[in-house]
C-alpha cells in the first residue's frame, strides 16, 4: 500500500514529520544539509541570539549515562549545558541563503526553521525580522533552554510570567509574516497553560516538550560532575512525560499544530505522539547518539506501520488514541484478574516474592512461584518485573 507521509503544519507542507530539533545536529548550514539529505521534513538551527555569554559553549559540557544502552538502542539519559549557537545573528543571514542555495541545488525538500532567543523585546523583534529576511519558513521561539534561570526574557526563565511569554510571542508574531513557533518547556510550568498563553499571543504551533534542568553528582568527589553545574536532563525515558503533556495539550483544543517532542527516539516514538494528537515531532538526541541514519530508519518504519494498518495518510489516525485515555474517575477498581504463573518459564529467582507489597507470593515445594488469590490485590507488579516473562494477568472468567 502506497502511503502519504507529507504533513500541513501553520500553512507549510513537511514532506514527513520529522525535523530535527535546535541543537549539534543544526549548529551549522554543513549539519543542516545532513539533515535533509538523509530525509528530514524540517530542520529548526540552533538558537540564535546575541548574548555573548549564550555564544561560548563550557567545556566539557556533555554526559551520557548508560552509554552501552544508548548505542544499543536502549534506555540512557543525556546531561548536557551546550548552550546556543557560537555565530552572531548577521553570520546566520549568510549560513541560511547557502542552505537555501544547497537545497535548491540538490533538490532538496523540507522546511528550514529559525530558532531564536533574545535578552529584551527589542532584540526579540530584531532577531526575528534578521531570520525571516535570510529566507527562513518559520521561527521558532525558544522559552524552553532549561539553562536561563532568571534575569533575562529567554528560555525557561520566562515561563512563570505568562505577561512576559505573551509579550515575546507578540513581538515576534508582530516583526515577521512567517509562522511563529513555541517551544514549551515541562520544567517548573503547566504546559498546557503555557500552551494557552502562547497560542492566544498568535503562536502557529506549539512544540510539546523540551528538556527538564538536571544535577548529576559524584558521591565520592562530593561534587556534580565534569563541569560542575547544572545541566539539560533528557533522554529516552522522557517519552511518557512528553506524551501526556502532549495528550493534555492536543484534549485542550487550541486548534493549532503540535510538534511532539522530548526522548524521542524511534518510529514508534514518533507514532506513539502522532497518536495523541501530534502533528509532528521533533528529534535531537536520538541523531547525536545514533547518527543521521535515525531519520531514514523512523520514515521506514511509518511507512511500514501505515501500510499495515492500511492508513493512507498521517492524519487519518492522527489523535486517534486520545479517546481512549480514561480519566482517573472511571478507571476499573474491581479485582477481575488472577496471576498466572508459566512453571516452564519460572526460575524460582524470587523477584516476584521479594517485591510483592501484599505478601500475596510464595514458592512452592517445587520452588515455583504460587500466588495466593485471596491476598492479591491485582496491582500487577509482579508480572512487570518478572525478569523470565512467567507471570502473566488472566481474567478470572477466562479458561
Amino acid at each position: 500500500m502506497n502511503v502519504d507521509l507529507t504533513v500541513d503544519l501553520a500553512k507549510l507542507r513537511l514532506p514527513n514529520p520529522i525535523i530535527v530539533a535546535s541543537g549539534p545536529p543544526s549548529m551549522s548550514p554543513d549539519r543542516i544539509l545532513k539533515s535533509f539529505k538523509y530525509g528530514a521534513g524540517g530542520v529548526v538551527s540552533k538558537t540564535i541570539g546575541f548574548d555573548p555569554v549564550m555564544q561560548l559553549q563550557p567545556k566539557p559540557r556533555m554526559y551520557v549515562t548508560n552509554s552501552k544502552d544508548a548505542l544499543a538502542g536502549k534506555q540512557y539519559s543525556f546531561y548536557s549545558i551546550d548552550l546556543m549557537s557560537e555565530y552572531p545573528p548577521e553570520k546566520w543571514v549568510r549560513f541560511f541563503k547557502k542552505v537555501r542555495e544547497d537545497m535548491k541545488q540538490n533538490r532538496l525538500d523540507g522546511i528550514l526553521v529559525a530558532s531564536i532567543a533574545g535578552r529584551d523585546y527589542e532584540e526579540w523583534e530584531r532577531l526575528a525580522k534578521i531570520v525571516e529576511g535570510a529566507g527562513v519558513d518559520a521561527v521558532e521561539t525558544n522559552l524552553s533552554c532549561p539553562h536561563v534561570e532568571k534575569g533575562k526574557l529567554m528560555g525557561r526563565a520566562t515561563a512563570g510570567d505568562p505577561a512576559v511569554v505573551k509579550n515575546i510571542i507578540k513581538t515576534v508574531r508582530g516583526a515577521c509574516a512567517v509562522p511563529v513557533i513555541c517551544k514549551i518547556t515541562p520544567h517548573g510550568a503547566n504546559p498546557v497553560e503555557l500552551a494557552k498563553t502562547m497560542v492566544s499571543a498568535g503562536a502557529n504551533a506549539l512544540v510539546s516538550t523540551a528538556r527538564f534542568q538536571g544535577l548529576v553528582m559524584d558521591p565520592d568527589g562530593m561534587r556534580p560532575i565534569l563541569w560542575g553545574g547544572y545541566g539539560g536532563y533528557g533522554g529516552p525515558w522522557q517519552v511518557p512525560i512528553s506524551l501526556s503533556w502532549t495528550a493534555h495539550i492536543a484534549a485542550s483544543g487550541l486548534g493549532v499544530p503540535i510538534i511532539g517532542s522530548g526522548g524521542i527516539s524511534s518510529g514508534d516514538d514518533m507514532l506513539k505522539f502522532i497518536m495523541v494528537g501530534a502533528d509532528a515531532v521533533q528529534i535531537c538526541t536520538a541523531v547525536m547518539i545514533l547518527g543521521y541514519e535515525i531519520i531514514p530508519r523512523m520514515k521506514e518504519r511509518l511507512e511500514q506501520w501505515m501500510g499495515s494498518k492500511h492508513f493512507a495518510r498521517i492524519r487519518k489516525f492522527r489523535g486517534r488514541s486520545l479517546g481512549k485515555i480514561i480519566a482517573l474517575e472511571d478507571l476499573p477498581r474491581n479485582k477481575v484478574y488472577r496471576i498466572g504463573v508459566n512453571g516452564e518459564k519460572c526460575t524460582s529467582c524470587g523477584v516476584c516474592v521479594r517485591a510483592c507489597p501484599y505478601d500475596a507470593i510464595s514458592l512452592d515445594q517445587g520452588k515455583k512461584a504460587i500466588v495466593d488469590d485471596r491476598k492479591c490485590d491485582n496491582c500487577g507488579l509482579c508480572v512487570s518485573i518478572c525478569p523470565f516473562d512467567a507471570m502473566k494477568l488472566e481474567k478470572k472468567n477466562s479458561s
